[in-house]
């Protein structure tokens, strides 16, 4: 059992809490003392830490993989043994793609490109290395403090493979709904097999579904091998051409007709990413500011800084400015010009005007004197900035203007006054209607505008009726009916989540109603048998 390592050390590293099981290990959140920082332990479970041969492989590929030391790869601090446990460290990254997409259904077109971007480049760096890493999918996808997406468990899969290879053991390696055609079919592979594992994982987190389904292993293998994946912009029409274009490519059948390198790929994203104008849920969202705040941001931002373009911009804008300034304070009468610099914060340090050529009677002398010593009025007291609060349930991903801000409820009072849709959106079943809520509010300075939604997932409604032909309707309560349809059914159909009365008919059979529970858990289907002549 997993909890025989709780609380105890290994090596160096304390075990605190349980946060995983997979097919060779566990995964435990543990401390490391002499870096001060949370750590994640991957310990062998004994069945395979007791196979001497197994357990030798494990140890090299992940000493192997100690060594890939790339930004977008998983840090791994230490390899060992210690009595029965044999484990490997690595940096504690508690949130992953699997966790992103439960929230969101999708991601946002620019933090998808990314996403690819950031594991193609991990896959060609390994790739350069010689590491195949055979099982990419969400489940190994992790995100840093500043959003970079991070692969992790880059070697294990080669360990199991290596040793099915040497001892013959009937194992399944990989993940069949990630398997690339060569590898379903038992092929050499190379780091192509890894693309067309990330195309699977993009398709995923673009449209929310898998491109290959199916009830077993051997059918959904058997589809990556012979059925075409279909089009992700049938699942998501907002997706851009250019990216399912991508995506389509690393899924290709035959190798040679996917990317040839991740560097290749790499490269084919940073030229969409600069093409894509900024979408819902970037990086980094600025939302309008008051002159002097800060503006909000939903996420780091991971774009790289430009800092010598940015200031040798703001170094001309500033000598424009100081040309323009100069130009109108020599064309303009001076009395206008000793009053404008009085009022002009900072102004009392700046050197006289020019001056003029032009003869100064003793009234213009006099006036001047009198706009120089003129008091300056107090500065106004400024009004209270806008306000926003915005409450919605646990989880829900708020937009404002179509930027992702924020998960759950939020508030800020770094927004300009105007018009502004929000929006809140529960994580759910594709084509439920309650799944997003919006309202369009004006944002006014002084008291707070706040917006409550209450939007609602949906679950899934499967019906096993006879005779075939019947009519369903669900209806509240009240008596007001929410959806209806023909038996059977093409695929179940998405209703929010409550109480309801299902209703089944057909003509000279006995009608047939009952109270129904709409979750987002998963139920077995409503069985019904119309009694008819």
């Amino acid at each position: 059992m997993p909890e025989r390592y709780l609380g105890r050390t290994l090596g160096r590293f304390r075990i605190e809490a349980i946060i995983g099981s997979g097919g060779f290990a566990w995964v435990y959140k543990g401390y490391d003392p002499e870096l001060e920082i949370p750590v994640a332990i991957k310990v062998l479970k004994p069945q395979y830490a007791g196979e001497e041969t197994f357990e030798t492989r494990f140890r090299r590929e992940a000493s192997t993989a100690a060594k890939l030391r790339h930004p977008n790869i998983i840090r791994i601090l230490a390899v060992g043994r210690e009595e029965q446990a044999v484990y490997f460290v690595m940096d504690y990254l508690p949130t992953g793609l699997d966790d992103r997409l439960r929230i969101m259904g999708t991601l946002p077109e620019s933090l998808l490109i990314r996403l690819g971007m950031d594991v193609s480049a991990a896959l060609a760096f390994a790739h350069r290395e010689g590491v195949i890493h055979r099982d990419i999918k969400t489940d190994n996808i992790l995100f840093d403090e500043h959003g970079n997406a991070i692969v992790a468990d880059f070697g294990i899969a080669r360990a199991v493979s290596g040793y099915i290879e040497q001892t013959g053991t009937n194992m399944v390696v990989g993940t069949p709904q990630y398997f690339s055609p060569e590898q379903a079919r038992g092929q050499p592979l190379d780091g192509r097999a890894d693309i067309y594992s990330l195309g699977v994982t993009l398709f995923k987190a673009a449209t929310g579904v898998l491109p290959f389904q199916g009830d077993d292993w051997y059918d959904i293998a058997r589809q990556h091998v012979e059925e075409t994946p279909p089009k992700p912009r049938a699942f998501n029409p907002a997706l851009s051409r250019g990216v399912e274009r991508v995506i389509l490519k690393c899924l290709e059948k035959n190798p040679a007709n996917r990317y040839p390198t991740g560097d290749a790929l790499h490269t084919e994203l940073v030229q969409l990413l600069g093409k894509a104008a900024l979408p819902e849920g970037d990086a980094t969202i600025v939302l309008p500011t008051p002159l002097g705040g800060t503006p909000a941001q939903a996420e780091p931002a991971r774009t790289p800084a430009r800092w010598p373009t940015v200031l040798s911009a703001a170094a001309a804008i500033l000598i424009a400015a100081l040309i323009a300034t100069t130009l109108r304070m020599r064309s303009a009468p001076r009395s206008v010009e000793v009053e404008h610099v009085a009022s002009t914060p900072g102004a009392a340090m700046a050197a006289p005007p020019p001056p003029s050529s032009a003869p100064v009677s003793r009234d213009s002398a006099a006036a001047e004197a009198d706009s120089i010593q003129r008091p300056v009025p107090a500065p106004a007291v400024a009004e209270s900035p806008p306000e926003l609060r915005v409450d919605v349930p646990d989880g829900a991903a708020v937009r404002v203007d179509g930027h992702l801000v924020a998960h759950g409820d939020w508030h800020t009072r770094k927004i300009t006054a105007g018009r502004h849709t929000i929006s809140a959106t529960m994580a759910s079943v594709p084509g439920c209607p309650t799944a997003t809520q919006s309202r369009t509010v004006r944002v006014t300075a002084g008291d707070p505008t706040i917006v409550a939604l209450a939007p609602r997932p949906c679950g899934k409604l499967t019906l096993d009726v006879l005779p075939a032909g019947a009519r369903w309707a669900v209806s509240s309560r009240e008596g007001d009916e929410i959806a209806h349809g023909i038996v059977p059914s093409a695929a179940p159909a998405p209703l929010p989540v409550g109480s309801y009365v299902l209703h089944i008919s057909k003509r000279l059979c006995a009608d047939w109603s009952a109270p129904i529970t709409i979750s987002t858990a998963e139920r077995p289907p409503e069985r019904v048998r119309l009694i008819c002549p």
